[in-house]
């Protein structure tokens, strides 16, 4: 009889043990790459640390890294997803097999701010701009705003290549230029100490596109249907629960001041995309410009480098179910 009762107990543990190996086995780990750590990639921590991902068997994590390498890891399986505008332009060129399947953002964080004695546009004539490197992305938005504003760039404005955001802070600061682009926190500084800001109509990029290689997109559609779905409740999130939102990027940009949070929360909103969409004319301007910057003669069709279709259906599924964060 003991003996028996033994055994029962024995297959019984070995039950349990097996039912939660599978339940381990079914977790999915994905790795994301962005840009940088900044508010725009908010919208994922926030799905991360709710537990969204976990929620929909899956364990993400998100790392920060030059585009380049986002585009590299992406190639060698090292990451799953890109959140980084570089891979954009190799999707493409055709160097990276895959797809945007989800647009964070309607357009680019940087706002145009110059020098206090700069009061109009017809002021920057001869005046030196600031941009991070020749045929970089500030180099050509600055390049789109100029010629916006009835300015022709190194002819009535020179643009000088000095680096990244804090160099050309820095350089603004010292006068040695009298316009940059920068970023919304670096701009709201900036602001504070005296500096104006330009605005612009701004045209379309794909600041923050997610990008999966094709194979996920065949292979393993509901994994990425669930990940879209984690990430879009992060989103709409981030969008309706400010206080909490401004919470988590303190913590994650390691701002202590809870008004500058709030700055920063609410110039991001000015871009803020739920659902992931994007208009199928701003997806012929996105691609050509990259085509344009890559010097590709190939025609690119949209369908080449947008599948925004399954994060429509996420969208459509959480209105239907009445979903809120």
């Amino acid at each position: 009889m003991k003996r028996c009762i033994f055994r029962g107990l024995f297959f019984f543990v070995l039950g349990v043990l097996g039912l939660y190996s599978l339940a381990e086995a079914q977790i999915r780990e994905f790795k994301v790459c962005v840009p940088d750590y900044s508010v725009g990639v908010m919208p994922l921590m926030v799905a991360q640390r709710n537990g969204y991902y976990g929620q929909e068997q899956l364990d993400v994590e998100v790392i920060a890294a030059r585009g380049h390498l986002c585009s590299m890891g992406l190639l060698g399986n090292s990451f799953q997803f890109t959140y980084s505008p570089s891979t954009f332009d190799a999707v493409v060129a055709g160097d990276v097999k895959g797809k945007v399947v989800y647009v964070g953002e309607k357009f680019l964080l940087h706002r145009f701010i110059v020098a206090p004695q700069i009061k109009s546009w017809e002021d920057l004539k001869g005046k030196k701009i600031a941009i991070g490197a020749i045929g970089s992305l500030t180099d050509f938005l600055t390049r789109e705003i100029l010629l916006a504003h009835g300015l022709r760039p190194m002819q009535d404005v020179l643009l000088l290549a000095t680096g990244g955001v804090p160099v050309r802070l820095a350089a603004l600061k010292s006068n040695n230029v009298q316009a940059t682009l920068l970023g919304s926190q670096q701009a709201l500084a900036a602001l504070k100490d005296g500096y104006r800001m330009f605005e612009y109509d701004p045209p379309p990029y794909v600041s923050h596109p997610l990008i999966v290689k094709n194979e996920m997109i065949t292979n393993e559609k509901s994994v990425l249907r669930n990940f879209l779905r984690a990430t879009l409740k992060g989103h709409l999130f981030f969008g309706q629960r400010q206080e909490e939102t401004l919470t988590i990027i303190q913590k994650v940009l390691r701002i202590d001041d809870r008004k500058v949070a709030r700055e920063t929360f609410v110039d991001e909103l000015r871009r803020y995309n739920p659902g992931g969409g994007f208009e199928q004319s701003n997806m012929r301007k996105v691609i050509e410009r990259a085509r344009e910057t890559r010097k590709i003669e190939r025609k690119v069709e949209i369908s080449e480098v947008f599948d925004l279709s399954l994060a429509a259906d996420v969208e459509a599924e959480l209105k239907k179910a009445g979903w809120k964060p």
